[in-house]
C-alpha cells in the first residue's frame, strides 16, 4: 500500500503576533478553546509559481473579513485588527520559507480558564505548512448522503467559522467513511442539499450549473464565491437555488469545493453514477480555470493574490 509523503513540521508558528518554536506553541487545558471549542478559524492556501519564483496566498483579505465577521457573532473581544493578522501571515510564510504549495490555519481563541460565557481573553495562532493538492482531483471521489443533518442558522450558524460547528462534519465523513465512501454530502432540515463535511457543492444539470443558497445552511464559502465569478467569465450558465435529493443523482456532473478540496469531482453519490461515472466537462473547464488562479498564472488583475517574496529578493530553487 502506498503511504502519502512525509511532510516535515515546520520551523516556527505564530501566536499572538509573537514568532514561536513549532513544538513550544501550547494552550491551557483549561481554557474555553479546548472545553468548548471556542474558537473561530481560517483554512486558507497558499501557491508557488515557479515561474514568478514567488508565493500566493488566495483571497487573503476575504478570509480575514470573514474572520472578523465570526469573532462578532460569537461576541469574541478581539483586540487585534485584520491588517496585524495579515502581516502576522505573511511573516510567518517568509520565516518558514515555504516555497511550495501549503495550507495556512489561522485560529482565534478564548484563552485563560473562563467559562463558555466569557468573552476574552482572545487569543490567536497562525500555522502554515506545505500541502500538495490531492491526486483526487483527477479521478473524482464516491460520496454519500448523510444521514446527519446539516446545522442550521437557529441553531449553529454554518456563516460562523467555529470549530465546534465542525462535529457536525465529523459525524457525516465519518459516517461516510465506515461505509466505504470517500466522503459526505449533507442535506438541511427541510431535506435539501446543503454542502459537504467542509466544502461547497455545485451540479450540473440540464445545462446549469447550480449551487444551493447560503440561506440552506452552508458557509458563505470564499471558493464558492471565486467559481461563480470564473463560471460567469467563461460563459457557464449559472444558478444559485435549493436542489432536492434526487436533483443530485439525475445530476451531470457533481464537485466540491472549499479552500482545502480545491475544485473536487464526484462521480458517484449512493451508488449511483453521476452522468457517465467520469470527471465532467464544465468541472475540468473549471478546475483549470481554478487552478490558474490560484497560482497566479491568469487574473492577476482580480487582487486576489497577496505575493509573500519581495519580487526584488533572490528566491532559493522551491523544494
Amino acid at each position: 500500500m502506498n503511504q502519502a509523503p512525509t511532510i516535515p513540521k515546520p520551523k516556527y508558528i505564530t501566536v499572538n503576533g509573537e514568532l514561536i518554536p513549532y513544538a513550544e506553541a501550547t494552550v491551557h487545558v483549561m481554557s474555553p478553546a479546548l472545553k468548548y471549542g471556542l474558537n473561530v478559524f481560517e483554512g486558507m492556501r497558499a501557491y508557488w509559481n515557479g515561474d514568478e519564483r514567488q508565493l500566493y496566498v488566495f483571497r487573503l483579505d476575504e478570509h480575514l473579513e470573514r474572520l472578523m465577521q465570526s469573532l462578532k457573532l460569537l461576541r469574541f473581544d478581539a483586540h487585534f485588527s485584520s491588517t496585524e493578522l495579515a502581516q502576522a501571515t505573511l511573516d510567518l510564510l517568509r520565516a518558514n520559507e515555504l516555497r511550495a504549495t501549503g495550507h495556512i490555519r489561522l485560529s482565534a481563541y478564548l484563552d485563560g480558564e473562563g467559562e463558555h460565557h466569557v468573552s476574552g481573553p482572545v487569543s490567536y495562532f497562525v500555522a502554515a505548512k506545505a500541502r500538495p493538492r490531492t491526486p483526487k482531483t483527477e479521478t473524482g471521489i464516491r460520496c454519500r448522503i448523510s444521514t446527519w443533518t446539516r446545522i442550521a442558522d437557529n441553531s449553529m450558524p454554518p456563516r460562523v467559522k467555529c470549530g465546534a460547528n465542525y462535529v457536525n462534519a465529523r459525524l457525516a465523513r465519518f459516517e461516510a467513511k465506515h461505509d466505504g465512501y470517500d466522503d459526505a454530502l449533507m442535506l438541511n432540515n427541510a431535506g435539501r442539499l446543503s454542502e459537504g463535511p467542509g466544502a461547497c457543492v455545485f451540479l450540473m444539470r440540464r445545462g446549469k450549473l447550480l449551487t444551493p443558497p447560503v440561506t440552506e445552511g452552508i458557509l458563505e464559502s470564499i471558493t464558492r464565491d471565486t467559481l461563480i465569478e470564473l463560471a460567469q467569465d467563461l460563459g457557464i450558465n449559472i444558478e444559485e437555488r435549493s436542489i432536492d435529493r434526487t436533483e443530485v443523482y439525475a445530476g451531470d456532473e457533481l464537485f466540491m469545493a472549499g479552500s482545502a478540496a480545491e475544485v473536487l469531482p464526484i462521480v458517484e453519490v449512493d451508488g449511483i453514477s453521476i452522468g457517465n461515472g467520469l470527471v465532467g466537462e464544465v468541472t475540468t473547464q473549471l478546475q483549470n480555470a481554478y487552478f490558474a488562479t490560484v497560482s497566479g498564472r491568469e487574473n492577476l488583475n482580480k487582487g486576489w493574490l497577496s505575493a509573500v517574496y519581495d519580487a526584488s529578493a533572490e528566491s532559493p530553487v522551491a523544494g
